[in-house]
């Protein structure tokens, strides 16, 4: 799989073109960018804790995945500016044991409901079940009913995390 290989191309309702694809270290740039413009509120219900940047560790992490035990996709637009701008980014690591994957998704505010997460969300679950991974599962804080909704809408089941009173553990079952 070609690092910058695009997956898909779209046209949303309102004409605007986006693109989904892989994301590659030289995208650092757009994604530190892509998180700094989160609200405050994105931010604390993507990373569960107060955070204005990534650190230089989480970002080359993030931009730098292991192509074996990884996978982390971008939708970008570009309109009629010179740079893409990142509206959304998904990822899964997978598990030691290679059955299971952790999934994380964030659309920028401005963005969000217009069907990019689900987009994200069924091209990470399509591609964890080519790999033959048997679930995917995700930590949602507990008042993240949004994203509590949008996981169920996709056929997730709730589960308290015996950890962290706070945070309910999504899990869904993948069909091969």
């Amino acid at each position: 799989m070609a690092d910058d290989a695009k997956i898909e191309t779209w046209t949303l309702d309102d004409g605007k073109k986006l693109t989904l694809r892989h994301i590659t270290p030289g995208d650092a740039v757009i994604e530190q960018t892509f998180v700094r413009k989160l609200s405050a509120h994105s931010r604390y219900m993507r990373f569960h804790g107060i955070i204005k940047e990534l650190n230089q560790k989480d970002l080359a992490t993030f931009t730098n995945p292991d192509p074996l035990n990884a996978e982390a996709l971008i939708i970008l637009y570009k309109g009629d500016k010179d740079e893409e701008e990142e509206v959304g980014v998904a990822r899964f690591v997978i598990d030691p044991d290679g059955n299971g994957c952790e999934f994380a998704v964030v659309v920028a505010d401005e963005w969000q409901r217009r069907g990019l997460g689900m987009k994200l969300m069924k091209t990470l679950i399509s591609h964890a079940q080519a790999r033959g991974i048997k679930r995917i599962y995700g930590s949602v804080l507990k008042n993240n009913f949004g994203m509590l909704t949008f996981v169920k809408r996709l056929g997730f089941e709730e589960t308290a995390d015996p950890d962290d009173s706070s945070v309910m553990r999504v899990t869904k079952y993948l069909r091969h």
